[in-house]
């Protein structure tokens, strides 16, 4: 835990956030809260020297896994109650959400070159990496505060799975569970890698537990009398 609070990278600023949050709400600890605190100042400070208008984002340039950063600023404002946060976490959910839903299609940013300031997006070398971070992303931000779009959102990037891409094939093989490693301009790459079958079944956990749940709203952080009523 002592580390945590030392991390600079803005992914692994996200993922630390992701888990001491997860942790804080099984056990409040007043201590975890001042690291999530800590931690996303410094994300904070990355988004407000790099965002501008047209910008609204922590870097000059969009790689994988994109979706954690403004996750991680939910999950400060969900411990911290700061409106900074809440304001930052949903300008760039919405800003990455523009990239990647274009004409209600879903497109994942290319691993070819990715996204950088000023310039055009790249097609192809789609990750599904990058479709489960997103559904991850939506999830908790639909769990937080209950709009629909994000669970809409959420079934057009699964869709991506199961065939809603350029090339109407679908991203996971059916027979073994694994999960194909990307998606190329003219194929598929049939590799059934660890990191893209754990990807894929998580994404598929969470629309599963959608789909039970319909529309009803768990909330991501419980009080202590729901606590208190759920074990009476």
């Amino acid at each position: 835990m002592k580390w945590a609070e030392t991390i600079q990278s803005p992914r692994s600023i996200g993922f630390a956030t992701k888990g001491l949050y997860l942790y804080q709400t099984a056990v409040p600890n007043l201590y975890v809260a001042a690291i999530i605190n800590k931690l996303n100042a410094k994300l904070l400070s990355n988004y407000e020297i790099h965002a501008s208008s047209d910008w609204k984002w922590f870097e000059n340039y969009m790689t994988y896994g994109n979706g954690i950063l403004p996750e991680s600023m939910l999950f400060a404002y969900l411990v911290t109650n700061k409106p900074i946060y809440k304001k930052v976490a949903m300008d760039s959910l919405d800003f990455l959400m523009s990239k990647m839903f274009v004409n209600k299609n879903f497109k994942v940013i290319s691993n070819n070159g990715w996204l950088h300031r000023g310039s055009e997006c790249h097609e192809y070398g789609e990750q599904p990496i990058d479709v489960a971070y997103t559904i991850h992303t939506l999830n908790s931000f639909y769990d937080a505060f209950g709009t629909p779009e994000y669970k809409h959102k959420m079934k057009t990037a699964f869709n991506w799975f199961l065939g809603k891409n350029h090339l109407n094939q679908i991203m996971y093989n059916p027979v073994s569970g694994g999960g194909y490693d990307g998606l190329e301009k003219e194929n598929v790459n049939l590799n059934q890698g660890a990191e893209s079958t754990v990807c894929y079944l998580t994404a598929r956990l969470l629309m599963e537990n959608l789909k039970s749940s319909d529309t009803k709203v768990i909330p991501l952080m419980k009080s202590r009398k729901d606590d208190v009523a759920i074990n009476s």
